[in-house]
């Protein structure tokens, strides 16, 4: 199986009733049944196909015939419109159908040519007299078996004018099924088929999704069941929520429809004697107009001057996008083994021999059917700032396929461009052929806009710069992929050449520059096994590249106390091994600490006072600081305390009042009750749903930020901002005074997310996400801000600059760049009182 049987292109042609979310959730149960897919859609609201081939330029979406001409699809889905049988009437259904099919065949002839058969108006019945239908008071149910016979002769006859396979999808039919099944009350949850549509023929989010089953059991042959009933990241709309039952019911519908449908029709058409060859299809001759950049909305500047942040790692669902050069955020390799999706990885085709300079592939290994990446993936839909024209180069020769969420544009030899839109997916770039004499290789991904700022030499995302400046410190402990880190030698360390920064790490280099342009303190992470040489070769790129004025900060991995990650397993065993005892994993990170501290202090010992050496500590385990500055096993190896090679020492400045733990859940989720129900009493009779869903959260947010201020609706103090301010920070501030350490905080805020099995219930996740970003936690902040000056002239160290809330946390100061959010506004102002 090749690459294009593991992503193939699907394109509907039609209306309203397929736009604008039925491919979004079509393409989503396509891949939770395991066939990824490309899903893009050309749509004229009404339209009928005859419009659509007339006006296919100007549709939204896709230019379907622009795309077909250019390069196919895979599977092609057209829709007539409603009534279809004034459609078929005056618009000439199937030839323009055929057209379409022709023209899809032409550039793909093993092309899949779907009819896809809707449903007339729910207001169809007795005493309803609708212009143009004459069949509008035939009841609704009646009528969807009429027209059934209508599409089949649609299907047959575009086959016969196409010479072109047609098959069926039969969505009206579905839709009459579960009409039958909820009046026999075999649909639990739903008491008519009205619940189902907003309003006289639209579905809603529950029709939606069964249309999409039918959609999906079609394409693949195969039946649905077994699919989640929630295929996307996140319910579209409220109206989309259904439970198991519901789903797995629609699911057995639509695939029994699908089964009873009629076979493909295909004919073929034997033109009369002497008749002149039809001619070809024409193309859209309108150009493609480069869709508009949406500009950046204007926002306040960082003016708090005592404001340090963490940055988001590189990945290529990265919503802080911070590169021009989007390729630098690529996932890396995937090689594909027949039949499947992946199976090789970045280490196997470096093993493999297949691995160039900067990582480009030399060659496909003949166990692959292709090598892969994806960029932009699953940004959210309010990241529209990432919309836009782009433009991939390369050199070399092969065959190269940009896939996904691209619309392409224009293809050439060493370049492509393509439209993208954020949303569920991402782009995907597939080596489907390599020349191994001149390998396609360099490969860039920059919205066309920017080129010019790309080529001139320029590296980061000028609207994530905006959002930065101003920031008196950068951590890059996830740009250096710190945690676990395998990184060990100098030879192996991340350089600017490389095809992605989302493997091992940013470059040293590329870190130092951003430094210097928002005029930044650097915080660099050393990953735990580097040698001496990867060590002092960092700090020389430091010392050298650093401007004057800024000043390098040096750690010595991260959290080597916390047994979640591999180092700290790594300094246990290294411990064991040198003292012959247990529980010594930290005093060997205060060893190695103490080390690579030394090396650095060498490197700068030009000028000191460019360098801070810091060592951190477990900041709610009280005492164990002790093991780390006085490491009495290390004092009495080296006659020193570790303590005497740093400058400084760091805590968090983190809350949570453990809102996500076991012991609170059940209180927690006492106060969502109680605000729900508080929401529904107050709500106007008129509007009344709107108002608890914008009101539903009201009560249980006051009660979670008092609970987070200072504990006091539980009585429980722990973890609060009161706790940590009063005696948790005051309690560091004096250890790093008695040692001659300025304290410094690596990172803090918020630490509201669920604990262990919490993290999968909804319902707190969907809390959590809301409350870390209102003014009530704005103020938090601003209460932080203000305790943490009272104990350090250090800036606050906030985690992180822009990240994605979900279950696994709300880290992100911005959700994403185009965010603005109480929190953020009181991390930019800082302390007005400080």
């Amino acid at each position: 199986m090749g690459v294009l049987a593991l992503l193939f292109d699907v394109l509907f042609v039609g209306h309203s009733l397929v736009g604008p979310n039925l491919p979004t959730l079509t393409d989503a149960a396509l891949r939770a049944m395991g066939q990824p897919a490309r899903v893009q859609a050309q749509i004229i609201n009404g339209a009928t196909l005859a419009y659509n081939w007339d006006h296919s330029a100007q549709a939204e979406g896709v230019d379907a015939r622009a795309i077909l001409t250019a390069s196919g699809t895979d599977v092609l889905i057209l829709t007539e419109a409603q009534p279809v049988a004034m459609a078929v009437k005056w618009s000439d259904t199937a030839t323009h159908a055929a057209d379409f099919a022709k023209l899809a065949q032409a550039a793909n002839p093993q092309v899949r040519v779907y009819l896809y058969e809707t449903w007339p108006s729910l207001n169809s019945g007795p005493g309803n007299v609708t212009k143009d239908d004459p069949d509008a008071e035939l009841p609704w149910r009646q009528r969807i078996d009429k027209d059934a016979a209508l599409w089949q002769s649609i299907m047959r006859d575009t086959a016969a004018r196409s010479g072109v396979a047609v098959g069926i999808i039969p969505a009206g039919q579905a839709m009459a099924a579960m009409a039958d099944a909820i009046a026999a009350g075999k649909a639990r949850g739903l008491t008519s088929i009205n619940d189902l549509f907003v309003d006289d023929i639209h579905p809603n989010g529950k029709g939606l999704y069964f249309v999409a089953m039918v959609q999906a059991a079609a394409i693949t042959g195969k039946s649905p069941k077994g699919l989640p009933a929630k295929i996307t990241r996140s319910w579209q709309s409220r109206d989309a929520i259904l439970s198991p039952e519901l789903a797995n019911m629609m699911q057995e519908i639509a695939w029994q429809v699908v089964e009873a449908a009629p076979v493909a029709a295909k004919e073929t058409v034997t033109p009369p004697e002497n008749t002149p060859p039809a001619p070809e299809a024409a193309a859209s001759t309108t150009s493609n107009p480069v869709p508009a950049i949406e500009p950046m909305p204007s926002f306040a500047p960082i003016t708090n001057p005592d404001l340090a942040i963490g940055l988001a790692g590189v990945n290529d669902w990265s919503v802080q996008q911070p590169f021009l050069n989007i390729m630098k955020t690529a996932r890396p390799w995937i090689g594909h083994l027949p039949g499947q999706w992946g199976g090789w990885g970045h280490d196997d085709l470096a093993k493999a021999g297949a691995l160039g300079p900067g990582g480009w592939p030399l060659r496909l290994p003949p166990e692959l059917t292709g090598i892969s990446t994806l960029i932009l993936t699953d940004l959210p839909a309010e990241a529209a700032g990432m919309a836009g024209r782009y433009l991939l180069t390369y050199s070399g020769k092969g065959t190269l396929k940009v896939e996904g969420r691209a619309a392409i544009v224009e293809a050439a030899a060493g370049s492509i461009s393509f439209d993208y839109t954020p949303g569920e997916g991402g782009v995907l770039i597939t080596l489907a052929a390599i020349d191994p004499a001149d390998p396609i290789r360099d490969l860039t991904v920059v919205r066309a806009d920017r080129a010019t700022a790309l080529a001139a030499g320029e590296i980061f995302n000028p609207d994530w710069l905006a959002r930065l400046r101003g920031v008196k410190g950068l951590r890059f402990m996830d740009w250096m992929q710190t945690n676990d880190s395998p990184l060990a030698h100098d030879a192996d360390r991340p350089l600017a050449e490389d095809y992605t920064y989302a493997r091992i790490g940013v470059p040293a280099e590329v870190m130092v520059a951003l430094a210097n342009q928002l005029k930044a303190d650097a915080w660099f992470t050393l990953p735990h096994l580097s040698d001496d040489t990867l060590v002092r070769h960092y700090a020389e790129i430091a010392h050298d590249g650093l401007n004057p004025g800024l000043k390098a900060q040096v750690e010595f991995s991260n959290e080597v106390w916390n047994w979640q990650f591999a180092q700290s397993r790594w300094a246990e065993e290294q411990g064991k091994a040198r003292w012959q005892q247990d529980h010594t994993w930290v005093q060997f990170y205060a060893l190695r600490a103490s080390q690579v501290a030394d090396i650095w202090a060498e490197v700068f010992a030009d000028d000191p006072s460019r360098l801070v050496r810091i060592v951190s500590v477990q900041t709610g385990w009280l005492g164990l600081e002790q093991q780390i500055l006085d490491a009495p096993l290390v004092m009495a190896e080296t006659g020193q305390a570790p303590a005497m090679s740093f400058d400084a020492y760091a805590v968090t400045g983190y809350f949570s009042a453990l809102l996500g733990s076991d012991q609170k859940t059940a209180i927690v989720k006492d106060w969502l009750a109680r605000s729900e129900q508080a929401a529904k009493a107050a709500a106007p009779a008129n509007g009344a749903d709107a108002y608890i869903a914008a009101h539903r959260y009201d009560l249980a947010v006051d009660l979670a930020a008092q609970e987070l201020r200072d504990g006091s609706v539980t009585q429980d103090p722990t973890d609060s901002v009161a706790q940590v301010l009063s005696e948790i920070l005051p309690y560091h501030a004096a250890v790093a005074a008695d040692h001659g350490l300025r304290l410094m905080m690596y990172e803090g805020g918020s630490h509201v997310v669920g604990y262990g099995a919490q993290a999968d219930d909804p319902a707190l996740t969907d809390f959590f996400t809301y409350l870390n970003f209102t003014p009530q936690m704005g103020a938090l902040y601003t209460q932080m801000m203000q305790g943490w000056h009272l104990q350090s002239d250090a800036p606050f160290n906030a985690f992180v600059d822009v990240y994605r809330p979900g279950k696994w946390g709300s880290w992100g100061a911005l959700r994403h760049l185009g965010d603005d959010n109480p929190r953020w506004e009181a991390l930019a102002i800082g302390c007005p009182t400080c």
